[in-house]
């Protein structure tokens, strides 16, 4: 299966629901545009059954555009595949992880500018 995004919105923050699997490219493509507005990005990966080091490479490219633009990304429920991965490339240490939207949406909120 190839990646399916859902987008919504919360307060000042874009909620992607990601399914399938993330590889080089496919998110990013997805998601370009929304790049343009907030820099406050949570994604959702409890649905993403496999995640390779270009789907990787894209999350670090999403989180530096956050970033520089003053926002950041979050990451809800991966599951153990995705889990294991971020703790392989020692990116769990980078990426703050959350076990729901809202968490992760409120979280935006107690971050001192």
């Amino acid at each position: 299966m190839g990646l399916r995004v859902q987008t919504q919105v919360s307060g000042n923050a874009f909620i992607l629901h990601c399914e399938g699997r993330i590889v080089f490219g496919d998110l990013r493509e997805r998601v370009g545009s929304l790049l343009s507005g907030t820099p406050k990005i949570v994604v959702n990966l409890g649905a993403v059954e496999h995640i390779d080091s270009g789907g990787i490479g894209t999350l670090v490219g999403i989180f530096v555009s956050a970033r520089n633009r003053g926002g950041d990304l979050k990451l809800v429920s991966p599951n153990q595949h995705v889990t294991d991965v971020l703790r392989r490339t020692n990116l769990h240490t980078i990426f703050t992880l959350y076990g729901s939207d809202g968490d992760a949406v409120t979280a935006f909120g107690k971050q001192v500018a």
